[in-house]
């Protein structure tokens, strides 16, 4: 994802793979978004692929149980 990508621009290229993110920001060196109800963080110089290999790789893992 280029570091020079808005917010906007997240959301629109992973809606482009249909995946929803929201709370999308940035902070220095790295971007911040949730996927499904999850927090993800990016790094800013890692390519579209990776970062989509990422999110997807968040998806699919096991949602934590709460407590523990």
């Amino acid at each position: 994802m280029s570091r020079y990508a808005s917010n906007q621009d997240v959301v629109r290229f992973f809606a482009a793979h249909h995946i929803e993110v929201t709370n999308v920001r940035r902070e220095g060196a790295v971007r911040h978004l949730c996927v499904q109800s999850r927090p993800l963080t990016l790094p800013m110089d890692a390519s579209p692929d990776e970062c989509l290999r990422r999110v997807r790789e968040g998806m699919s893992a096991p949602v934590p149980a709460e407590g523990k």
